[in-house]
């Protein structure tokens, strides 16, 4: 008799635990889902922003200039060859340029190019037209070349450094010039790609289900516009 009742209450305490997980469960995922929702939304705005939404196949003068908070380093490949202070026999100059983010964004990696924006003469003058630029990807609609910045990743993480390019610059009149001033132009990360990554991630991890992940992003996504009557 004690073994028939030890066996009933070990029956009834198994089914209890059971129904408690099956209970807690969908509260549990219902929470996942709100916490979800919030970064979701939180992402959206924090990106939208801060940093500038991912135009559809942007040309490269659509590109935004980002040169403010992605800094250019410029190097000589070798030594400085106006170093000395008398004329120089130098015809041709090479630099090395990697680009830092130091924004608190990703940037998508083969947006971002490097624009030769000016060369001065160590007078201050400009000597842009004196000058060529050798081998770059491009022109921009201003005539200035540019250059495409080697990608090993999908984008440049926050406060990391790109690939180095290597700009040649050609002296045919044997000037005196400073390295050229350089811009950089590209795309942050949208916040619909962020999201989207974030919500796939969660999904692989096993946090999120599929359904879940599009409700929560359906969710924030902004209304449609009304048809004006």
């Amino acid at each position: 008799m004690l073994q028939y009742v030890q066996a009933r209450v070990s029956l009834v305490s198994q089914k209890g635990f059971q129904a408690m997980r099956d209970f807690r469960i969908p509260i549990l995922r219902k929470k996942t889902s709100i916490i979800v929702k919030g970064i979701v939304a939180f992402l959206t705005l924090s990106i939208g922003v801060s940093g500038t939404l991912a135009l559809a196949n942007p040309s490269v003068d659509e590109l935004p200039d980002l040169t403010e908070g992605v800094v250019p380093v410029v190097q000589y490949k070798n030594s400085d060859p106006f170093s000395g202070t008398g004329l120089t026999s130098v015809s041709e100059v090479e630099y090395i340029v990697k680009v830092k983010n130091q924004t608190g964004d990703p940037l998508i990696a083969d947006s971002l190019i490097l624009v030769v924006d000016t060369v001065r003469a160590i007078s201050g003058h400009e000597i842009s037209d004196r000058v060529k630029i050798e081998g770059p990807d491009g022109m921009m609609a201003d005539g200035k070349p540019f250059f495409r910045i080697p990608k090993a990743d999908q984008e440049l993480g926050p406060f990391s450094e790109s690939e180095a390019v290597t700009i040649r610059v050609s002296n045919p009149h044997y000037l005196r010039f400073f390295p050229p001033s350089i811009r950089v132009r590209g795309l942050r990360r949208s916040p619909g790609e962020a999201v989207k990554g974030l919500l796939e991630s969660l999904i692989q991890k096993g946090i999120l289900a599929p359904e879940e992940a599009a409700n929560a992003l359906k969710s924030t996504s902004p209304p449609a516009p009304l048809d004006n009557p």
